[in-house]
């Protein structure tokens, strides 16, 4: 494998890729963020390594969107994975892929 494909950079000799992030009716993050998507480098390789990024990087109201008071994530909150499937809470451990797009999107209910 060459270093273009791997396109793997290392800090903290931890691999860091670059995924895409897009936030769609959730105002609560894009608001706190300053765009609705954005490119992403990690350090880690799972859906929670993201989610973990963007707490770390914009703070506690990224943070209070995600989780309640008791620590679980939101189930209004859905995660699609490069448009194809979505990521239920429970598999937040999905590994991604250099360049992978993570759309999250709250639900909203109505009548």
């Amino acid at each position: 494998m060459t270093i273009n494909q791997l396109r793997l950079h290392y800090i903290n000799e931890r691999p860091v890729m670059k995924i895409n992030v897009e936030f769609l009716g959730f105002p609560m993050v894009s608001d706190v963020v300053g765009k609705k998507k954005l490119e992403l480098s990690i350090s880690g390789q799972t859906v929670k390594d993201v989610i973990d990024e963007l707490i770390r990087r914009y703070g506690k109201k990224v943070r209070e969107a995600f989780y309640d008071a008791e620590g679980n994530f939101d189930l209004m909150i859905q995660i699609a994975l490069n448009g194809k499937s979505f990521i239920p809470p429970d598999k937040h451990q999905t590994p991604l892929n250099e360049g992978d797009t993570l759309t999250f999107m709250l639900l909203l209910a109505g009548g």
